[in-house]
């Protein structure tokens, strides 16, 4: 099992909690905000956050692509 990463200082918000929300359908940056709290204080996690919604979002097409590679 791997170390837990704290994505939001301020709030504390995990790594895993990110992805678990993400996995249960939060699909935007302000609706994962809201959820897990993180991004609403000094925002440094924003970046971060977008990047996990990002990779989930574009799983899809680089799977697409290893199947017609």
């Amino acid at each position: 099992m791997r170390d837990v990463v704290i994505v939001c200082q301020c709030k504390r918000v995990s790594d895993r909690k990110v992805a678990s929300c993400i996995s249960k359908g939060c699909s935007s940056l302000r609706e994962l905000c809201a959820q897990t709290g993180a991004g609403r204080d000094c925002g440094s996690c924003v970046r971060q956050l977008r990047e996990m919604l990002d990779s989930v979002r574009d799983a899809p097409a680089r799977e697409a692509l290893r199947a017609t590679a």
